[in-house]
C-alpha cells in the first residue's frame, strides 16, 4: 500500500514539471517571437529619412525688421564642412554623448540596456540616444516623449547609418547642435566664446563645446562658467579614458582655465531682440528654436533699426550706472500695433520668462484703474493717508511720510502705499485679480491678499506682461499683447502667423483709462516721475522702487509710462542698489533722454479725451474742509472752484446753490422790547453786511462778518420811539474784484419806521 501511494506521488510531480517546462518553453518561444517581431519592425519598418532634406536644413531663420529688410547678423554663415573640424573636437562629442558611435548602427544596444538599469534603480540622469538618434530627432521628429517617437527615432537612424556615412552624419550633427546665446553649429560657438577658428582650438576648448550640448543655459561659459569649465574637465577625462588624448596632454589641460570672450555680442545692438522674437516664434508655433532653423522659417518683427540703435545707446551709456554689474533694459512698444520697435538689455534677458517684482508700478494696473472702472473713485477722490495696520498687513510710506487727507491724484503722484492699499481693499482683491488676468498677467492663489497692492506677488511679473498692462492704459482700456512679431511665414512665403488678427480685449472703458492717465500725467509733471516735467508733450508715466530685505538697498527700480504713440520701460536692477536709487531716478532720467532724442523730429499729439468724459468745477471749501465733491454754482468765482475730469461714473450729482441764489439762508428776525435778534446760517464762502438805519443817524454799517461758519445770533438795539430798519446783504468778491451783491432781507422794528425808512 506504501509503493502505490509513493508512485502516485512521483507522478504528480513528473506531471507538475512538465506543466512547467511547457510553459517556460511557451515564455521563452514568445520573447523570441516578440523580439524577432520587434526587431524585424525595427529594422525593415518605419519612414525612410529625407536625406535631401537634412542637406537643405538651412539652420537659419530669416529675421526681417519693419521696413521687410532681412537684419543682416541673423544669417548662419558658419557651416563647417568635415575637412574643418579638428579629430580632437568630434572625439571629445563622441567621448562624452556615443562613446561606441563608430561601431554601432545607429543604435547602442549596451547604452540601451545601462540606461534601462539605471531608470529602474531610479536613476534617471543616464540617456541612450546615439549621435545618429539625436541628428534624427532634431531634422525630422519632435521632441514629445513618447514610445512611438522614440521607436520611429530609433528606426529612422539605422536607415540614415545606411545611407550615410560616420563622417557625414559627424558633420551635420556638429552643425545642428545648439550652443546657447544664440549659436547654432561648433564653428559658430567657437568664434562667439573664444574668438577662434576652429583649427585654432586647444583640447580644452574642444571639450568644453562638447560639454556644453547637454544643457545650454547650465554649462554656457559666459553666464556659467563655473559650471561649464567643470563639465569640460569631465569631458577631457571621459577622452583620456577612451584613449583619445595621452597622460601627458590630459595632466597638462585638466586644471587649466579658459579665456571667454564675453563682450562680443555687444558688437551687436539687436542681439537680444532678435533672441527674444525667436523665443516667442516658438511659442506661437509650439516647437523649438532647431526646428524653426531647420525648417527655414522666416520671422517679421516689428524692429525699427534708428530706434533700436537709439535705445541700445542709451542702455548702454555708461555715465547711468554707478556699478557696472548692474542689468537694465529698455523697451518701446507701438500703442497702435502693439509692436515692439526696440529692446536693449545689458545681459540676456529674455523677456518673457524674466520675472521680477516690479513694485508701485502696478498700483495703476491693480488698483487705481478697476477702481475708476468700477465707479468707486474720481482722480479727486480724498482718502485718509494715515499709518494703517490691515489686521496682519501693516504697510508704510516711502520714509514713512503721511499726508492726511489727500486725493487720489496726488496719492498716485507721488507714490503713497497707504491709498493704494485701502483702494485695493475697497475694490477686493479678486476684482483685481479678476482685472489683471484680463490684460493677460498671471497670479498665483498666494497673490490674494493686500501687498499686491504694492506689488507683492509670489513670482513676480514679466516684464512683457508689465508692458502690456501700459500699453492697455495708452490704448484706453483695450489690451492686445505686444509682441516683437508681424508675422511668421515659412520658407515657401506661406504666412503660418499674423499679429494683426489678434483680437482686442476690452479691460477697462475709454473714460476710466482716460482718467487713469490724467493722474499719471501728474505723476509726470510734479510727482515721482517730475524728471520728465520738461517734456513738452503729453506724456504719462509711473516710477516703482522695490526695496530689498537689507533697507539701505533696492533690488529693481522702474519708469513706465506712455505717449499718444508708443509705451515704454526702463528698468535697472539684478544687483544690490543704493537705497538712494529709485525709480525716480536714474531710470527716469534715461527715459527722459532718450525719448527727448527719439522726439526731435516728431512729436506725439496730446491724449485725446474721449466722449463721456466732461470737465466739471466743483466747490472749493466744500473739497477742502468737508471733503465732498460737490458741482459748483453756475456764477461761482473761478477762484472757489476747482477744476476736475469726471465720466459718468464718477460724476457727483449734488450742486451747490450759493452764488445761484444768493441770499442768507434759513434768515428769521425777532424783537423783543427794543431789541432786535437776527438769526440764520452762515455760509463760510460768503460774507455778510449787516446795516441799521435810524430816522435821525441815517443809514450805517454796523457789521461786515467775513469768514464764519455756524449759526449767527445777532442782537441790536434799535431806537425805542422812532423805530429802526436792519438789513441783511450776502456778497462776495468774483475774480475781478468786484463786490457782487446779493439779495437783501429787511425787517422794521415799528409801523412808523416801516412808513419813514423805507
Amino acid at each position: 500500500m506504501k509503493e502505490k501511494t509513493l508512485s502516485v506521488s512521483n507522478k504528480n510531480h513528473t506531471t507538475a514539471k512538465k506543466i512547467f517546462l511547457a510553459i517556460m518553453l511557451t515564455i521563452i518561444l514568445t520573447v523570441f517571437l516578440s523580439m524577432g517581431i520587434f526587431f524585424a519592425v525595427l529594422y525593415l519598418g518605419g519612414p525612410n529619412p529625407d536625406i535631401q532634406m537634412l542637406k537643405n536644413a538651412s539652420n537659419d531663420i530669416s529675421i526681417f525688421d519693419n521696413e521687410d529688410k532681412i537684419v543682416e547678423n541673423t544669417k548662419e554663415s558658419g557651416y563647417a564642412k568635415i575637412q574643418e573640424i579638428p579629430k580632437s573636437l568630434s572625439n571629445a562629442f563622441v567621448a562624452v554623448e556615443d562613446k561606441r558611435f563608430y561601431k554601432h548602427h545607429g543604435i547602442d544596444y549596451a547604452r540601451i540596456a545601462g540606461a534601462i538599469a539605471n531608470n529602474l534603480k531610479g536613476n534617471r540622469t543616464q540617456g541612450a540616444s546615439t549621435i545618429t538618434q539625436q541628428l534624427v530627432k532634431n531634422t525630422y521628429l519632435s521632441s514629445e516623449q513618447t514610445f512611438d517617437r522614440k521607436f520611429k527615432e530609433m528606426q529612422m537612424a539605422i536607415k540614415l547609418e545606411r545611407k550615410l556615412s560616420k563622417d557625414e552624419i559627424m558633420e551635420k550633427y556638429l552643425n545642428m547642435l545648439y550652443f546657447g546665446s544664440g549659436e547654432y553649429g561648433v564653428k559658430n560657438a567657437s568664434k562667439r566664446f573664444f574668438d577662434k577658428e576652429l583649427n585654432e582650438l586647444n583640447i580644452l576648448e574642444c571639450a568644453m563645446l562638447a560639454g556644453i550640448v547637454k544643457s545650454p543655459t547650465k554649462y554656457n561659459p559666459i553666464n556659467n562658467y563655473d559650471n561649464s569649465i567643470e563639465r569640460a574637465r569631465l569631458v577631457l577625462r571621459l577622452m583620456h579614458e577612451q584613449g583619445y588624448i595621452t597622460d601627458d596632454i590630459y595632466n597638462s589641460y585638466k586644471n587649466k582655465n579658459i579665456t571667454i570672450k564675453t563682450d562680443l555680442i555687444e558688437n551687436s545692438s539687436d542681439k537680444y531682440y532678435l533672441k527674444n522674437a525667436i523665443y516667442e516664434a516658438c511659442k506661437i508655433l509650439d516647437t523649438d528654436e532647431f526646428s524653426l532653423r531647420a525648417n527655414g522659417i522666416k520671422i517679421y518683427t516689428y524692429l525699427d533699426s534708428y530706434t533700436q540703435k537709439l535705445l541700445h545707446s542709451s542702455i548702454h551709456n555708461s555715465s547711468y550706472y554707478n556699478d557696472q554689474d548692474t542689468n537694465s533694459l529698455g523697451i518701446l512698444c507701438d500703442n497702435i500695433t502693439r509692436g515692439i520697435k526696440a529692446f536693449s538689455s545689458r545681459k540676456d534677458v529674455n523677456l518673457f520668462e524674466y520675472f521680477r517684482q516690479v513694485g508701485s508700478t502696478i498700483k495703476p494696473l491693480a488698483c487705481y484703474a478697476p477702481a475708476l472702472d468700477q465707479g468707486l473713485i474720481s482722480p479727486l477722490t480724498r482718502i485718509l493717508d494715515e499709518k494703517t495696520d490691515f489686521k496682519d498687513y501693516s504697510p508704510s510710506n516711502y520714509n514713512d511720510i503721511y499726508y492726511g487727507n489727500i486725493s487720489i491724484e496726488d496719492a498716485v503722484a507721488k507714490s503713497l502705499n497707504i491709498p493704494a492699499v485701502k483702494t485695493l481693499q475697497n475694490l477686493g482683491i479678486e476684482t483685481s485679480i479678476n482685472y489683471l488676468n484680463k490684460m493677460d498677467i498671471p497670479t498665483d492663489e498666494k497673490d490674494s491678499n493686500l501687498a499686491l497692492a504694492l506689488g507683492g506677488m509670489t513670482y513676480g511679473m514679466s516684464m512683457i506682461d508689465l508692458l502690456g498692462g501700459y500699453t492697455t492704459l495708452a490704448n484706453y482700456g483695450s489690451f492686445k499683447k505686444p509682441s516683437f512679431i508681424r508675422c511668421i511665414k515659412d520658407k515657401d512665403g506661406n504666412i503660418l502667423y499674423e499679429h494683426n488678427n489678434s483680437v482686442d480685449r476690452r479691460v477697462f472703458d475709454e473714460q476710466s483709462s482716460y482718467l487713469m492717465t490724467t493722474m499719471l500725467q501728474k505723476c509726470a509733471k510734479e510727482g515721482t516721475a517730475k524728471k520728465l516735467n520738461s517734456i513738452d508733450f503729453d506724456i504719462a508715466c509711473k516710477t516703482g522702487t522695490v526695496s530689498m530685505s537689507d533697507k539701505d538697498y533696492n533690488s529693481d527700480i522702474y519708469s513706465v509710462g506712455y505717449t499718444s504713440l508708443d509705451t515704454f520701460l526702463f528698468w535697472q536692477g539684478d544687483n544690490a542698489l543704493s537705497a538712494s536709487h529709485t525709480g525716480g531716478g536714474v531710470v527716469t532720467l534715461m527715459a527722459k533722454n532718450f525719448l527727448d532724442k527719439y522726439y526731435s523730429d516728431i512729436k506725439p499729439i496730446d491724449f485725446a479725451i474721449p466722449q463721456g468724459v466732461k470737465e466739471i468745477n466743483i466747490d472749493r471749501y466744500s473739497y477742502e474742509n468737508l471733503d465732498k465733491i460737490i458741482i459748483a454754482s453756475d456764477n461761482a468765482p473761478k477762484s472757489s472752484t476747482i477744476t476736475m475730469m469726471a465720466s459718468q461714473k464718477c460724476m457727483p450729482y449734488e450742486k451747490d446753490l450759493t452764488y445761484d441764489r444768493l441770499m442768507a439762508e434759513n434768515l428769521s428776525f425777532s424783537q423783543e422790547s427794543d431789541i432786535i435778534n437776527i438769526s440764520f446760517n452762515y455760509n463760510p464762502k460768503l460774507s455778510y453786511k449787516i446795516y441799521q438805519r435810524t430816522f435821525i443817524e441815517g443809514e450805517k454799517l454796523i457789521y461786515n462778518i467775513k469768514n464764519q461758519s455756524g449759526h449767527a445770533d445777532i442782537n441790536i438795539k434799535s431806537d425805542s420811539f422812532l423805530g429802526s430798519k436792519i438789513t441783511v446783504i450776502p456778497y462776495y468778491i468774483d475774480d475781478d474784484n468786484k463786490e457782487i451783491i446779493g439779495t437783501p432781507s429787511k425787517y422794521y422794528s415799528t409801523a412808523f419806521a416801516k412808513r419813514l425808512l423805507k
